[in-house]
């Protein structure tokens, strides 16, 4: 073929050329959006340069300064970000020279690869090609993360393989694939089961050969893999880091949502080299089986482990140079055939027009991608600036230097305000995995009100439809400064607000005034707080749980005449059933909040306060411990006549 005539060098460096202009029309899109402000597009990316902040200054692997947890999903890319924290601490531009620089290593390993597989030079330049205008991988070659290090390295992983077998060199690559993104682990079980079976299918002479090889491949990979997994076995108990526990799970065996996303992605990525696909398996399989099953097995097991797919799909984003060069073959196959067919009078110009066609149509099939996808990373830098880092920003200036923080979106928040958080989204806190494993909604936030009022921050910045039981719960949460956004393309809500908590769970209570009465033999009234201001009656009882309560009781809080008649009155759960009876256990304290709007009309005289707990079906909970009946007398008061 015409195309098969150029040097490698000049090959690689035309599409390194092409692949840097994209880069920059990348950029200059995203400054165009942004203001002129350099960001990145997701949030995770400031995860990294927190970590990476702390491993460097000596806090070892930790968010929290002093806190171990291995909370990285990609500890070698935030090895590489703490050896760059040796020299400065600002990782937001030197992260993406790093992420842009394995994006290009990555069409240079493409190029390779598909060669070694075929021996053509056209093969390789249009699987190089291919990566270089994938618009996701573009995106990701500017998202200061570990997506466009992971492709680098589970290509080289499985080209080395592919050419050497299990040894010690392939499986240092897949160790430090597997180090870069979990996903890894999983392809080096797949190389394992590929080796034993090459291993069952050589003769019996050489079993012993490849067994030590293959043992060898195995400790390699051990060596590289135990410090990380040593070290979250210890902190939390599991080998995994706590991202994947926080983010994995299905309530399905297999999500035909997140299968049909990720292939619907793929085809966008370039539904040429998608179309071509098919006739590329099998030639690839004869080469490279790990290819192949790599290729087709990745995204059934992301339908198994996920119900949707994360952030434009990044974790099959490092599939795109393993699709483009099985592509790339399909490709080569058909024009060999095509021209092997044709007639000699014909062959001549089929051998210089069908490639040119065909490079063309690849070519085409990733750029016109490119736009939508520039404007996608700018549009997603934006919201990040918009929200995280605002918010980052406004702690930093508005909030003591020692409180404490609940947070939805961890990274720009903690590493810009340098404020200690609880990750309520558990990535960093496995604390928060008894709520993340319950329905989203009112039991989720139920129990993460206890996990948190243990840990009591002092301030929640929160997506208020994320945690909406606690963020519109008068009674605990207090809204300070909000911060919006105009679109909705990577952060699941458009506004985030920072709240001042009190929490309803106490280590503690010290109550104004004092009345112990014991309801039911299992919940203790300890004392309360009261105010009145103009019509409204503010009211703080506190609780105290005796035993486990497995009954949901309501609290009826009534303003009583002289007559006896209820001149006004709230009755509801505890906490506006954000603390239910039903969750207490034994010797917990409860806070919890009333306000009472008294009517407009209400003559002077004597009022009282009673409260009580009681159930639809069973009516109320007698007193056992204090004055008899079924209601406690909290305070008489006196309504004074306006002048």
């Amino acid at each position: 073929m015409a195309l098969e005539k150029g040097p490698h060098w000049l090959n690689i460096s035309v599409i390194t050329v092409v692949a840097l202009l994209l880069i920059g029309f990348f950029l200059w899109t995203e400054l165009a959006l942004t203001g002129g402000q350099f960001g990145v597009p997701l949030d995770d990316a400031w995860i990294h340069y927190q970590f990476a902040r702390n491993l460097s200054q000596g806090n070892g692997f930790s968010f929290n300064p002093g806190e171990p947890t291995p909370g990285s999903t990609a500890p070698m890319w935030t090895l590489f970000l703490a050896g760059i924290g040796l020299i400065t601490q600002d990782f937001l531009v030197p992260s993406l020279l790093l992420s842009a620089a394995f994006f290009l290593l990555t069409i240079g390993l493409t190029y390779g690869f598909a060669f070694d597989l075929t021996g053509s030079r056209f093969t390789a330049l249009l699987a190089a090609l291919g990566v270089a205008v994938a618009g996701r991988l573009l995106w990701a070659s500017l998202a200061g993360m570990e997506t466009s290090a992971f492709a680098a390295f589970s290509l080289a992983a499985v080209w080395a393989y592919t050419k050497w077998g299990l040894r010690p060199f392939p499986a240092l690559l897949f160790g430090l694939a597997g180090q870069t993104r979990p996903e890894g682990h999983a392809l080096f079980a797949l190389a394992v089961v590929d080796a034993v079976w090459q291993g069952l299918a050589v003769d019996r002479q050489t079993v012993p050969a490849v067994g030590r090889q293959l043992i060898g491949g195995v400790m390699t990979y051990v060596a590289v893999a135990a410090p990380y997994t040593i070290f979250s076995l210890i902190t939390t108990g599991h080998a995994l880091p706590n991202t994947f526990y926080a983010k994995v799970g299905s309530e399905h065996f297999f999500s035909w949502r997140t299968f049909h996303e990720t292939v619907r992605l793929h085809w966008y990525d370039n539904p040429v080299s998608l179309a071509l696909l098919p006739l590329g398996l099998w030639p690839a399989w004869r080469h490279s089986r790990l290819t192949v099953v790599w290729l087709l097995g990745l995204p059934l097991f992301t339908a198994v482990i996920i119900d949707f797919v994360w952030h434009h799909g990044r974790y099959t984003m490092p599939l795109i140079p393993f699709q483009m060069t099985v592509a790339a073959v399909g490709a080569n196959w058909l024009l060999a055939k095509v021209i092997t067919g044709n007639r000699p009078v014909h062959s001549q110009l089929s051998r210089l027009l069908l490639p040119g066609l065909v490079t063309l149509a690849f070519i085409t099939g990733g750029l016109w991608q490119v736009p939508p996808w520039a404007r996608m990373l700018g549009s997603n830098t934006r919201e990040i600036l918009e929200i995280d880092v605002a918010l980052g920003e406004w702690l930093a200036e508005n909030t003591p230097p020692d409180a404490l923080i609940a947070v939805d979106d961890i990274g720009a928040i903690t590493y810009l305000s340098r404020r200690r958080i609880v990750d309520m989204n558990g990535l960093v806190s496995p604390e928060m995995w008894p709520a993340l494993r319950q329905p989203v909604g009112l039991p989720r936030n139920q129990i993460a009100a206890r996990i948190l009022s243990l840990a009591n921050p002092g301030y929640m910045v929160s997506f208020p439809l994320w945690h909406w039981e606690i963020a519109n719960n008068m009674a605990v949460a207090q809204p300070l400064y909000r911060v919006q956004t105009a679109t909705r393309t990577i952060i699941a809500e458009q506004e985030a607000v920072v709240y001042e908590m009190n929490w309803p769970y106490r280590q503690n209570i010290a109550p104004q005034t004092e009345r112990v009465a014991t309801l039911g033999n299992v919940i203790r009234l300890r004392g309360f707080d009261w105010q009145l201001a103009g019509d409204l009656l503010n009211v703080t009882l506190y609780w105290e749980s005796i035993t486990a309560v497995p009954i949901s009781y309501k609290v009826f809080l009534h303003i009583m005449d002289t007559n006896s008649n209820i001149v006004a009155q709230v009755d509801r759960p505890p906490v506006n059933g954000l603390a239910p009876t039903s969750r207490w256990q034994p010797g917990d304290l409860i806070r919890d909040s009333y306000q009472i709007t008294l009517p407009s009309d209400l003559p002077p005289g004597p009022y009282a306060v009673r409260v009580g707990l009681y159930t639809e079906e069973n009516g109320r909970l007698l007193i056992t411990s204090g004055p008899a009946g079924d209601a406690i007398n909290l305070l008489d008061w006196q309504k004074q006549p306006v002048d």
